[in-house]
C-alpha cells in the first residue's frame, strides 16, 4: 500500500516546499483560530541547505546525549558521590585537596540535598530555582524563541552565502 510519504519523497524541491507549506497551512493555531501561514520559500531554503551544517548539529546533540547518559549512570551508581562531585565542581573545589572543614561541609550539604529531595519530591531540582525558572521562561516565551530563531536564520543565511561564494569561486577556476 503506497503512502503519501512515498510520493512526497519523489517530489522536486519546489514542489516539496509547496507541499510542506500546504500541510502547515492546515494546522489551525489554537490561540488565533487561524491557519498557520508559512511561505514555501521558507521550506525551500531549509531543504536546499548543505547537509554538512546539520552534521554539526547532530554531533552536538549526540555529545549531549552521551554526557547525559554518563551522568545518569553515575547518579544511579552512587548518588551521594554524584551530588558531592557536582557540589565540588560548583564551588570550585578539587576533591583530592579538600580540607577537613570542606569535607564536613560537603557531607552536611549532601544531607541537606537528600532531605530537600525527600521533602519536595517531584518539585525538587538540583539546580537553583532561578536557573530552572530561566529554562522554563526561555522554553515558553514566544518572544525569546522568535529572537533566537531570527538570529539563527541570519547566521545560517550568512553561512549559506559564504558556502555558495566558495563554490562559485571554485567553479570559475
Amino acid at each position: 500500500m503506497r503512502k503519501q510519504y512515498d510520493d512526497f519523497t519523489q517530489l522536486k524541491l519546489k514542489d516539496m516546499s509547496k507541499s510542506i507549506s500546504d500541510m502547515t497551512y492546515k494546522y489551525i493555531n489554537p490561540d488565533t483560530q487561524e491557519p498557520t501561514k508559512v511561505p514555501a520559500t521558507h521550506y525551500e531554503k531549509i531543504l536546499d541547505q548543505v547537509t554538512e551544517k546539520y552534521m554539526a548539529d547532530i554531533t552536538s546533540r549526540q555529545f549531549l546525549s552521551i554526557m547525559y547518559n554518563q551522568l545518569t549512570a553515575l547518579k544511579k551508581e552512587d548518588e551521594k558521590y554524584f551530588n558531592q562531585a557536582l557540589l565540588c565542581m560548583d564551588v570550585g573545589l578539587n576533591p583530592k585537596d579538600l580540607r577537613i572543614n570542606e569535607q564536613i561541609a560537603i557531607e552536611y550539604a549532601n544531607g541537606y540535598i537528600e532531605d530537600k529531595k525527600n521533602f519536595e519530591k517531584k518539585n525538587y531540582h538540583f539546580l537553583s530555582e532561578d536557573i530552572v525558572r530561566a529554562y522554563d521562561e526561555a522554553k515558553n516565551d514566544p518572544i525569546i524563541q522568535a529572537e533566537v530563531v531570527r538570529e539563527s536564520n541570519k547566521f545560517e543565511d550568512r553561512e549559506n552565502s559564504m558556502f555558495q561564494n566558495k563554490n562559485y569561486e571554485r567553479s570559475e577556476r
